[in-house]
């Protein structure tokens, strides 16, 4: 069964995103030039497709042969919250944005540490720990850049200065490996899984360091969490159907990533028509956030 942790694929990402960092750091001027090229692509490909298939979890959790009032509950409870949670943005931006925060990071540890069993405290403690540290790595190691996007989102900010958000950033790192250390110690996980969980950190840092804004998150999100919870996903679906395989998953995928895509291209085109004042980054930024908030929702339901 593939698996995002089996060694061959999970040394390819590795090195992949080796590349990517040490292509940025020799090259930064190519890189935030041809900067919506590597953003455009891993999304494209992995990014959308990984939250397409949410119907499907749905038939997978609560039986193949849906009644017409489940698929209506289904689709009413996803636009409903994608509905309220747009206008939270619209009337209540900063609570919105820390909610987003919140679940994006627990959303993100959650998917590096699928692999593991832990008591409930102890899981949340490492999936929000781990899923700030991804976060930080873009927002607070690029401040310059992210600052602008967050300020169009919720108006202005607090004077931080680049060195306490740096220093804030390596502290969220110091907590991880504090963090994986204690897990090797209590057995939870053992030598190679520790030596793996260090080297991932250290090839985000290094990519997350010296490559822009927009291209470090697009990887991490592309190759790191969504790579990792669409072969978690199809493993979810073999148990139900032996045959499942990637092709299936993508066939299934399809209408909805087609309708993302959809989406996104309104977006473009609307934004110079009704938000000429917003950048595009960020309303494609408000649109993910409420596309993600019912996925993880529905993700969480897999988990328990």
């Amino acid at each position: 069964m593939v698996s995002f942790h089996k060694q061959s694929i999970y040394l390819s990402i590795v090195l992949l995103t080796l590349l990517l960092g040490v292509i940025g750091w020799s090259f930064p001027e190519w890189m935030e030039q041809t900067q919506y090229f590597f953003l455009g692509i891993p999304v494209l490909l992995i990014g959308l497709p990984h939250g397409a298939t949410d119907y499907l979890l749905f038939r997978r959790l609560h039986g193949t042969k849906l009644t017409r009032r489940q698929i209506s509950n289904f689709f009413f409870f996803y636009l409903s919250a994608v509905l309220v949670y747009l206008l939270a943005w619209i009337w209540l931006p900063v609570p919105a944005l820390f909610l987003f925060l919140i679940i994006s990071a627990y959303h993100f540890g959650q998917s590096n540490w699928e692999y593991l069993r832990l008591p409930r405290g102890m899981e949340i403690t490492l999936n929000l720990s781990w899923g700030a540290f991804a976060l930080g790595g873009a927002l607070f190691w690029h401040w310059e850049e992210s600052s602008m996007i967050i300020t169009q989102l919720v108006g202005s900010l607090p004077d931080w200065s680049n060195a306490d958000l740096n220093i804030a950033q390596w502290v969220l790192l110091a907590l991880n490996v504090f963090l994986i250390v204690g897990l090797r110690l209590s057995k939870h996980i053992n030598n190679r899984q520790l030596f793996r969980e260090f080297i991932s950190l250290g090839a985000l840092s290094f990519m997350f360091l010296h490559t822009p804004l927009l291209v470090g998150f697009a990887i991490y999100f592309s190759l790191w969490h969504s790579l990792s919870a669409l072969l978690a996903q199809v493993a979810f679906f073999r148990k139900k159907w032996p045959a499942f395989t990637l092709v299936h998953y993508y066939r299934q995928a399809a209408p909805f990533t087609l309708l993302s895509i959809a989406g996104l291209l309104a977006l473009v085109f609307g934004q110079a028509l009704f938000f000429a004042d917003v950048s595009l980054v960020s309303l494609f930024f408000i649109l993910i956030a409420c596309i993600t908030l019912p996925h993880i929702l529905l993700v969480e339901e897999i988990y328990k």
